[in-house]
């Protein structure tokens, strides 16, 4: 994964994945550069979700969850994402397992419910 956002399980230890690159205190430094490229891995049984953000939620960690386990949680943050039409900000959630999502705002109310569908990557908005 090329500096995607940072994404691991929400515990009290941060163990982070293989391919995180960042996090909170303790974790290696978020990137500060435009990421030109995330490797997605989706599946039969897993998607991928993109969430863009206005940029003055870039450095932002974005939480979600699966709608039926609030306790199972994991965030990734906005970083800027350099595309065709110029840089977008976005939290990339790269392989999910298929399912609803609960999208958090920064407070942990609830700004969404978002289906990620297998075999796809599934697009939304935070903010």
């Amino acid at each position: 994964m090329s500096q995607p956002g940072h994404s691991h399980p929400h515990h009290d230890a941060h163990p982070g994945r293989p391919n995180s690159d960042g996090g909170p205190a303790g974790d290696s430094p978020r990137p500060t550069r435009p990421s030109r490229a995330v490797i997605v891995d989706v599946g039969e049984h897993t998607g991928a979700l993109v969430l863009t953000a206005p940029a003055e939620r870039e450095g932002l960690e974005v939480e979600i969850h699966p709608a039926s386990d609030p306790s199972s949680r994991t965030h990734v943050w906005v970083l800027p994402r350099a595309g065709r039409d110029g840089t977008v900000y976005a939290a990339v959630f790269p392989s999910l397992p298929a399912g609803d999502y609960t999208v958090l705002e920064a407070d942990g109310s609830v700004a969404a419910t978002v289906a990620v569908l297998p075999n796809q990557v599934t697009n939304a908005t935070w903010g």
